[in-house]
């Protein structure tokens, strides 16, 4: 293979590369719920956010709790849209942190919520770097192949 064809070739890669990155759709981080929850021991005292029982919880405001729950300290970080709406509204973009205790079989939590807009992962944003990069790189490659190419 000759120079020129090496750089056409190199220019064929390279062209997909560039536009997958520049097409692929971007994900949405739009502001998220994120909840943590902490169990109090016996005779811990509470704090003045108010109390809730477990059972008067609506199922998806239960079921981010016992999600919650179960993560430990990591959290649990959902989209505003998928929150349950009770929990939603307890924080906005100016008031970035609230809490509730719960009252689950005898048992006190408190669940504090803090409204974020998470971050790209590396691995996201790997994924849209990585052949933008491969373009370049394989165009510059091209453009030096064709550009130190013998004339005859």
């Amino acid at each position: 293979m000759n120079r020129r064809q090496l750089a056409m070739l190199a220019l064929v890669i390279a062209v997909p590369l560039f536009t997958t990155g520049l097409v692929s759709p971007v994900p949405d981080y739009g502001p998220h719920l994120e909840a943590n929850v902490e169990h109090l021991p016996d005779g811990k005292e509470r704090g003045e956010n108010p109390t809730v029982e477990y059972r008067n919880l609506s199922t998806s405001a239960q079921q981010l709790f016992d999600r919650a729950n179960t993560n430990g300290h990591n959290g649990l970080s959902v989209p505003m849209d998928d929150a349950p709406k009770s929990w939603a509204t307890l924080v906005s973009e100016k008031e970035k942190t609230d809490g509730r205790y719960v009252q689950k079989d005898g048992q006190y939590y408190l669940i504090y919520f803090t409204w974020v807009i998470p971050t790209p992962s590396l691995v996201t944003l790997m994924l849209r770097l990585g052949p933008l990069l491969g373009a370049v790189g394989l165009g510059t490659l091209a453009g030096f192949l064709i550009l130190t190419t013998e004339k005859r």
